[in-house]
């Protein structure tokens, strides 16, 4: 049969393909080449965790940053005695392939008075709270020490902040119950932060953080779940947030921008609709952002075929590029 034309992300109008594939290959090209924001709802589920993971990793990565969710989240009296001053970016992942379902996590290394004490905030997948909590961060402690270990470097405190963004209320009910007092020597107890974001209001987000970009990620994160539907419920908190931006860098505001869009479930298009009853700078903005996202998309789409042996016609044909673009496109492919 031959493919007779289907739509690609919106603007780039409909394409028609000439040459003969079968049934098979022709739902094969569909679902490879469609690219960006308008990937189907089903692929958009199974990548929920994917996308909100690389938002927060993308911001908290970032020291500034880090030190603002920090400073805006730790229980006061351990504040207190932390040198903020003295934090250094972790990059490793002490997350193994058993955690990796449970959270995302970002760590960190400062000084408590003279005592050197590592930090881990660890983003909580799941929109419920999970009974065996303390279960899963013992083994992420003990991951942390076993890494030191093998790196023979002296065991430090482990303080692990839970970053929960679920529906439904954080509850704990402990880890070992009803121990008598002479055997709580031989039980490995401990505590942990929590950040939930069900417990700071929209507004307080604003001034309960100094960054611009740490008050637009948690709210977003906070938000994810309908974020589209509140902005439009809720125009005067947008406005008032999304002023925040003016004072976000290029980088950062395009990781928020394309999480944004990400997370939201409706046509691009209406999201600019909604954007501009914020305020026209507003939406100019998120648009320019998204059509540089579909560009890269575009250029993807390229990639994926070029591996898949297309012609540089069909590539043409496919994502409206030149076939001079297609060769730089090759060129970079195959350093």
């Amino acid at each position: 049969m031959y493919i007779t034309d289907y739509q690609l992300c919106g603007n780039v109008g409909r394409i028609r393909r000439k040459y003969h594939t079968s049934e098979k290959e022709q739902q094969k090209i569909l679902n490879n080449n469609t690219f960006g924001m308008e990937n189907n709802k089903k692929i958009q589920k199974s990548n929920n965790n994917n996308i909100h993971d690389n938002f927060f990793k993308s911001l908290f990565s970032v020291k500034e940053n880090l030190t603002d969710l920090l400073c805006g989240s730790l229980p006061l009296d351990v504040l207190k005695g932390l040198k903020i001053e003295t934090l250094e970016y972790d990059p490793t992942e002490y997350v193994d392939h058993e955690l990796a379902p449970y959270f995302k996590d970002i760590s960190c290394n400062m000084y408590y008075g003279k005592t050197n004490v590592k930090i881990s905030l660890l983003y909580e997948h799941k929109s419920y709270p999970d009974k065996n909590i303390h279960l899963q961060l013992l083994r992420y402690i003990l991951n942390v020490w076993e890494n030191q270990a093998a790196n023979k470097q002296e065991l430090t405190p482990v303080i692990t902040m839970v970053f929960y963004h679920g529906k439904r209320k954080w509850t704990d009910s402990g880890f070992v119950k009803n121990i008598p007092e002479e055997l709580k020597r031989f039980v490995p107890l401990f505590d942990y932060a929590l950040f939930d974001t069900k417990d700071i209001e929209d507004h307080a987000i604003i001034r309960h953080f100094k960054r611009p970009s740490v008050k637009v990620a948690v709210w977003f994160m906070k938000r994810s779940d309908n974020l589209i539907g509140f902005i439009k419920n809720h125009p005067d908190l947008a406005r008032e947030m999304f002023s925040q931006l003016k004072e976000i860098d290029e980088t950062i505001f395009q990781k928020i921008a394309l999480y944004l869009y990400k997370v939201s479930d409706i046509e691009p298009d209406k999201i600019d609709e909604i954007m501009e009853t914020i305020s026209p700078q507003t939406k100019d903005a998120f648009t320019e952002v998204r059509n540089r996202f579909r560009s890269e998309g575009i250029k993807q789409t390229a990639v994926n075929m070029i591996k898949r042996g297309d012609s540089n016609s069909q590539i043409a044909e496919v994502t409206g590029l030149s076939n001079n673009e297609i060769k730089k496109i090759r060129k970079e492919y195959m350093q």
